[in-house]
């Protein structure tokens, strides 16, 4: 099929129309907020912890900003997914009769103004960035779940079943990623500094909810 002459100069994979990705960026957010409120209740250890923790929130941020050509508009949708993650949760959980508090609110609400627009853009550079950014892109996800099997489950909480668990994913995770493009190599070089990224955001993160909440 003929390409267009913007996708044979850029060399990278077509998108979506924009309302197709607009939609889509609706729907994954919404969808992936309830899931997770519905699934709290009946996933037992340690699948539960898959709907407990921060890492696998971020995965629909990533896959978001992979749809959209220009990093800049990567991150907002990684921040639009993220907030419409936390307004799925959140009216799932009121619907069953879990009201949340302001607090509460705001604070997700900020980590996803925050990691959003970081997973956006790691999901844009992983899909269709130019080379020396698809390391750091690759590395982002498999980062987080190993830096939260580290430090969430395995240092303070002494999880190990769900540390077990979250490091599995991160290495699934890593091969999953790689093969698009065969990214392997840069993103081994790049997931040294990308946990230990991860691993200080981890300890900051628990910092703060443990002292506001």
């Amino acid at each position: 099929m003929p390409q267009t002459v913007g996708e044979q100069t850029a060399g990278r994979p077509a998108s979506a129309p924009l309302a197709a990705r607009l939609a889509a960026v609706l729907v994954i957010g919404l969808l992936a907020g309830a899931a997770t409120s519905i699934l709290q209740k009946y996933l037992g250890s340690p699948w539960g912890s898959l709907v407990n923790a921060a890492s696998p929130w971020l995965v629909p941020m990533f896959a978001a900003g992979a749809m959209w050509v220009r990093p800049a508009s990567a991150a907002l949708a990684g921040a639009a997914t993220g907030l419409l993650e936390l307004a799925g949760y959140y009216l799932t959980a009121a619907a069953r009769g879990y009201p949340a508090g302001h607090g509460i609110l705001q604070f997700w609400a900020a980590c996803a103004v925050i990691g959003g627009p970081l997973s956006g853009a790691a999901g844009w550079a992983w899909w269709r960035g130019p080379a020396r950014l698809s390391g750091p892109g690759t590395a982002a996800l498999p980062g987080a779940f190993l830096a939260e099997a580290a430090v969430a489950y395995a240092w303070r909480l002494h999880y190990w079943s769900s540390a077990t668990l979250f490091a599995v994913a991160g290495a699934a995770v890593f091969a999953l990623a790689g093969l698009h493009r065969r990214q392997y190599a840069p993103a081994a070089r790049w997931l040294p500094a990308v946990f230990a990224a991860g691993v200080a955001a981890e300890l900051l993160l628990g910092l703060i909810y443990n002292q506001a909440f």
